[in-house]
């Protein structure tokens, strides 16, 4: 299982590459790969807008 740390730290940009590399290294299937690329790239986006919200009341 992936594990991610609340700071986002450089290491862990490493392990989500080392972790996609590892399940689609012998089944490169591209739609599969966009596909996951860009559910993961809404949820961040998401949480970045949560954050900014949250910020934004605070202020």
């Amino acid at each position: 299982m992936l594990q991610i740390s609340d700071d986002f730290t450089l290491e862990d940009i490493r392990a989500i590459r080392d972790d996609f590399y590892e399940r689609y290294k012998d089944n490169w299937d591209r739609e599969a790969m966009k596909k996951e690329i860009r559910e993961g790239a809404a949820a961040a986006q998401k949480r970045i807008d949560e954050i900014r919200a949250q910020k934004e009341r605070t202020a």
